[in-house]
């Protein structure tokens, strides 16, 4: 598989045959250690320790009224670990905050590259589901007394066009 897939037209391709049709979170897992009172301690020795992983994707034929259709479905684990960290020690786990969610796509093409379909769950995926992640991990920080997590918004990095570049670089 290419991961610079990313400017081929065979991933624009397979980029405008999906359409998004649901976000979901599919499992979670919040707690805080049995000895640590988030409330009550001093939080300036807490740091974030972050993951992001794809655990799978699909393709799913649904009959649906009679008809069949296919979707792409896409498993993103994220989580925030709270840690402290003594200079001699381990990390130590205070608190965590994890979700699987599930991202479906609807294929409007029945011939797909799966490579294409690998390409565009490591790097579209997570565009979509970010906003969701932030909202579910400020909403678990209050519920548990945990420090807020400065989680930013996700950039879109938006690529030139070879012709675009050139056009700049041409003197006048």
């Amino acid at each position: 598989m290419n991961l610079h897939m990313v400017d081929d037209p065979d991933f624009q391709t397979v980029k405008d045959s999906l359409v998004f049709n649901d976000i979901y979170i599919k499992s979670t897992n919040a707690s805080c250690a049995d000895d640590w009172d988030p409330k009550r301690t001093d939080i300036d020795g807490v740091r974030f320790k972050f993951m992001h992983q794809i655990k799978t994707s699909e393709v799913i034929t649904v009959e649906e009224n009679g008809d069949s259709r296919q979707y792409f479905r896409v498993n993103l684990l994220v989580g925030c670990r709270f840690v402290t960290a003594d200079d001699n020690k381990e990390d130590e786990i205070k608190a965590q905050i994890e979700a699987t969610f599930c991202a479906e796509y609807l294929m409007t093409k029945g011939d797909v590259n799966p490579d294409g379909l690998k390409v565009f769950a490591l790097e579209n995926v997570s565009y979509h589901v970010w906003p969701y992640w932030r909202e579910y991990l400020a909403n678990m920080c209050s519920r548990l007394n945990l420090p807020k997590v400065p989680l930013p918004t996700r950039q879109i990095k938006i690529k030139k066009r070879k012709s675009e570049v050139d056009a700049k670089q041409t003197p006048e």
